[in-house]
């Protein structure tokens, strides 16, 4: 029994599978801006895309909070930039909360999808267009992002007399 045990340690330490306090604290850590303590997690084997229980990414925290070098230490930690969240969410869509054009050149720059669509049908360059910086809705039209399409009128449907 003493020997299963031993080997279940050794097992659990040796992996690279994130215990849920590393997750947790990675997010957070990136979330609140603590480089220094971000830099000791994955320098340490956390996984720099291990998700939350929603799906979240420490990319998606520092994305969502507009925080420029936290984003470019993840990604230089490997971050995937094309991640999504259980909502259909991505880092890209996160950084249009404060609208920082830095944060969008450097995620699209990586492979950021600019025609992402989250589980509401809501494309990236719709929520751009929300928010009003006309700034990153050009960095994303030169990118390629289009609107969602809405469904024209069926020819077919009866017109109203």
């Amino acid at each position: 029994m003493k020997f299963k045990i031993i080997v279940l340690l050794l097992f659990l330490t040796a992996s690279k599978i994130p215990l849920a306090e590393d997750v947790t604290e990675l997010f957070v850590a990136a979330t609140s801006g603590k480089l220094n303590r971000v830099q000791a997690l994955l320098s340490r084997g956390v996984d720099v895309n291990s998700k939350m229980a929603s799906g979240r990414t420490a990319l998606m925290g520092a994305a969502f909070n507009g925080n420029y070098r936290m984003v470019k230490k993840l990604m230089s930690f490997g971050a995937d930039v094309k991640m999504v969240d259980n909502l259909g969410s991505t880092a890209l869509m996160d950084t249009l909360i404060f609208g920082d054009e830095r944060i969008v050149s450097l995620l699209i720059t990586a492979g950021a999808d600019v025609n992402a669509i989250d589980k509401n049908g809501v494309k990236v360059l719709d929520k751009a267009k929300k928010t009003g910086h006309k700034k990153i809705i050009t960095l994303l039209e030169e990118a390629g992002a289009t609107e969602t399409e809405t469904s024209p009128p069926d020819d077919n449907e009866e017109t109203s007399k």
